[in-house]
């Protein structure tokens, strides 16, 4: 290998295909001990050319995925219950997917230019407005202009301000989304997970937008915090309080299409807002879980939630470029096969500058 073998991205690939050292150190037989491996990991040692192309065939990568000089980021600090209940294996493989997204994605932006058109995600400490999360959630509407009444497009809303969304399957509904504030001379992106219905996809991104704005440093509390963000944000409670009464079923199918967020959350919000007590909020539950709407309700969102950015990148590359699906994987040090996995994007005019 010309460049110096960065052992931080051997382990992402592990992580990426979720396998151990022991299995990789299996697979490659007697190629190399588990000890050797842990070494060439830290950066202690550094493999010769045969051993690294081994390696890489035995991920399912180019030799040349583990010459990207840059760093792999920790995963997010979180203090989310769901999050724990996850197995190491499952949430380690779903952040080394974000982090390939990451890596791939700062070399695709030297490419283009975005341009957005919203002013920037602000930083709003929660302690600077005495724990008032709604002010900070209404301060976010006013900044971007948003009209009352609902959000059309939470994603498109988030994207103009310059943020990077980018949805994939977790392969697991026990993680809504996670994101990561702007550095190494990246913009902010938000990983969501594709899988959620639109309603839940909504509020997931509003939450992750309540933790960018509020939480450039981690605390116990962000994840009530970041859901009263989402909640206000979506909803604002001067707007929809006036329409929280009669809460029955088809009054709260009917606010749901209307606001674009799940009933269980407008349960909430009434809950919150005042408008139904502690034993009124209890008894909607439990008619919601008699029906078996806590698990799927019975009419869906339809909202216009379909992030762009990444798909205009790649279009970019592809159409402007004047890149194949297989230059991108040689760019990436992937397969084309996992390229095309990543980035199934349609060739389409893209809406970006591009960078000569």
């Amino acid at each position: 290998m010309a460049d110096r073998f960065n052992g931080e991205m051997l382990t992402l690939a592990r992580q990426l295909r979720k396998v151990s050292q022991a299995e990789l150190v299996a697979v490659l037989k007697d190629r190399i001990t588990q000890g050797q491996l842990s070494k060439i990991e830290r950066g202690r040692i550094q493999p010769d050319a045969d051993l690294a192309a081994a390696i890489a065939g035995a991920l399912g990568v180019r030799p040349s995925f583990f010459g990207d000089g840059s760093y792999v980021r920790m995963p997010p600090v979180s203090f989310h219950r769901k999050r724990q209940k996850l197995g190491a294996r499952d949430l380690d493989a779903i952040h080394a997917q974000a982090e390939v997204y990451r890596l791939t994605l700062k070399r695709l932006l030297e490419g283009v230019e975005l341009e957005p058109t919203l002013a920037a995600v602000p930083a709003m400490d929660p302690d600077a407005f005495d724990g008032r999360v709604s002010e900070i959630a209404a301060a976010i509407r006013q900044h971007w202009m948003v009209p009352r009444g609902p959000i059309k497009s939470v994603s498109k809303l988030i994207e103009d301000s310059g943020v990077i969304i980018v949805p994939f399957d977790f392969g697991t509904p026990l993680i809504d989304g996670f994101g990561q504030h702007a550095s190494d001379g990246l913009p902010p992106i938000i990983f969501i997970n594709a899988t959620q219905p639109v309603d839940r996809l909504r509020f997931s991104l509003a939450h992750e937008l309540g933790h960018l704005v509020m939480h450039q440093t981690p605390n116990p509390d962000q994840e009530v915090q970041a859901n009263r963000f989402a909640s206000e944000f979506l909803m604002p409670t001067r707007e929809i309080k006036p329409q929280l009464y009669g809460l029955g079923i088809q009054r709260l199918m009917d606010l749901k299409l209307y606001w674009g967020v799940s009933m269980q959350s407008l349960i909430y919000k009434a809950w919150e807002a005042g408008s139904i007590s502690d034993r009124s909020k209890k008894y909607h539950f439990v008619q919601m879980s008699k029906r078996g709407f806590r698990e799927r309700e019975p009419v869906q969102v339809t909202a216009p939630e379909s992030p762009s950015t990444l798909r205009d990148v790649i279009s970019a590359h592809l159409n402007e470029l004047g890149y194949t699906p297989a230059d991108l994987g040689e760019m990436f040090g992937l397969s084309e096969e996992d390229t095309q996995r990543l980035y199934p994007v349609p060739r389409q005019k893209p809406q970006l500058r591009i960078i000569v």
